[in-house]
């Protein structure tokens, strides 16, 4: 699958169906790599709640609540256009089924021909599990999985969502989980517009050429935020441009404080970026 097949993802999960339930409070993701595309977004381009990603010739939905992967092990959903439309394109118009890998223990016991395999996050596997199912999912399988991020933090105290086995998968995929609070309507709405972005390497690309862009700034600043300061896998070089190139519009002195609306975002932004680029210092320090 190329990357304009791929770009595609979004309007094909939702041919025909213009928005998806909201079940409870949901968390949010953040798609890394060119390897992963925004699918879903709640309030605005920094609230991704779905993400589509490739694997090798395979390919995943992430869900940011573990309540989705049930939506597709039933008859009884209000979002049976939009299971269709993810049936059809994991499968590659095949007549795949789904089916839970939540109770199952090693990738031996799966079906893997005409199936779809479906993962409620919370049940924890081995790695020797999660890295058979990677290796099922290169070899052209597909998988449909969710979670919810914050939940699992306070149903575990004094862990890290580094500790969360399913945390590692979705490394390994490109996809971020991070504990915040999605802020998203009841259905959510499908706008395109806002998941044009694709994903964090794409924006930090773009801004290359464009690097006052503000929406794709602040969509860089949201991801360093809640990522704790870092840019985990992204090439750095654009933004360390960026920041070293800045003009006096939206450097802050003391002296000189910065009265352009536009330019105090830009100037917020960078000052954000700076925290994932160990050794850059800001312009006149």
């Amino acid at each position: 699958m190329d990357d304009n097949e791929f770009d595609q993802v979004p309007q094909i999960l939702f041919e025909d169906v213009t928005s998806l339930s909201k079940l409870g409070t949901l968390g949010t993701l953040i798609p890394m790599t060119n390897d992963t595309r925004a699918v879903l977004c709640g309030d605005d381009s920094k609230n991704v709640v779905v993400v589509a990603t490739r694997v090798g010739n395979g390919r995943c939905l992430v869900f940011a609540h573990n309540g989705y992967p049930g939506i597709f092990l039933t008859n009884d959903t209000k979002d049976k256009g939009f299971v269709e439309n993810c049936r059809r394109w994991l499968s590659r118009e095949e007549d795949a089924q789904f089916e839970s890998i939540n109770a199952t223990d090693s990738m031996d016991k799966v079906k893997k021909s005409e199936t779809i395999l479906v993962w409620n996050g919370h049940n924890n596997k081995s790695d020797k599990f999660m890295d058979d199912l990677c290796i099922y999912l290169k070899e052209g399988g597909a998988l449909v999985c969710g979670v919810t991020a914050w939940g699992w933090l306070q149903g575990n105290k004094n862990k890290l969502l580094s500790d969360f086995p399913f945390a590692r998968f979705c490394d390994y995929i490109g996809v971020k989980l991070v504990d915040n609070y999605a802020s998203c309507a009841n259905p959510i709405l499908f706008r395109s517009e806002l998941v044009k972005f694709k994903n964090i390497y794409q924006v930090v690309q773009a801004l290359a050429s464009e690097p006052n862009n503000v929406e794709n700034l602040s969509i860089v600043e949201s991801a360093i935020k809640k990522l704790g300061g870092t840019l985990p896998g992204v090439p750095l070089e654009p933004l360390q441009n960026i920041v070293l190139n800045a003009g006096s519009n939206v450097t802050p002195v003391s002296s000189c404080p910065i009265k352009d609306k536009s330019c105090r975002q830009q100037s917020i932004s960078m000052c954000t970026i700076l925290c994932a680029l160990p050794g850059i210092k800001a312009p006149g320090k």
